[in-house]
C-alpha cells in the first residue's frame, strides 16, 4: 500500500467518523428532546389526574346545593301537611263536641 493510497484510506474513514459522529449528536438530541416530553406529559397527567379530583368533588358539591332545594320543599309540605291534619281533626273535635 502506498503513502497515497494509507492517506486516501485514512481520509475515508476520518469522514465517515465525522458522519457518524454527526448522526450519534442528532440522535442524542432526539433522546434528550423525547426525555423533555416523557417529563411534560408526566407532569400534565399529574395535573389532569389533580383536576379531575377536584371536578368530582365540585360534583359532589354542586349536587349536594342542588338537593337542598328539594330537600326544604319536602319538609315544609310535610309540615303543612302535618297543620293541615292537626286543623282537620280540631274542626271535627269542635265540630262533634258541639253536637255533644
Amino acid at each position: 500500500m502506498t503513502i497515497e493510497e494509507h492517506k486516501e484510506f485514512a481520509s475515508r474513514i476520518d469522514a465517515e467518523n465525522d458522519r457518524q459522529n454527526h448522526r450519534l449528536e442528532k440522535l442524542e438530541d432526539s433522546v434528550a428532546e423525547i426525555q423533555r416530553l416523557t417529563i411534560a406529559v408526566e407532569k400534565m397527567a399529574i395535573s389532569t389526574e389533580s383536576m379531575a379530583k377536584e371536578i368530582q368533588r365540585q360534583g359532589e358539591r354542586l349536587d349536594a346545593i342542588e338537593k337542598e332545594p328539594a330537600d326544604n320543599w319536602k319538609k315544609v309540605t310535610w309540615e303543612i301537611l302535618k297543620y293541615a291534619i292537626v286543623l282537620a281533626l280540631g274542626i271535627i273535635a269542635v265540630k262533634v263536641g258541639a253536637a255533644v
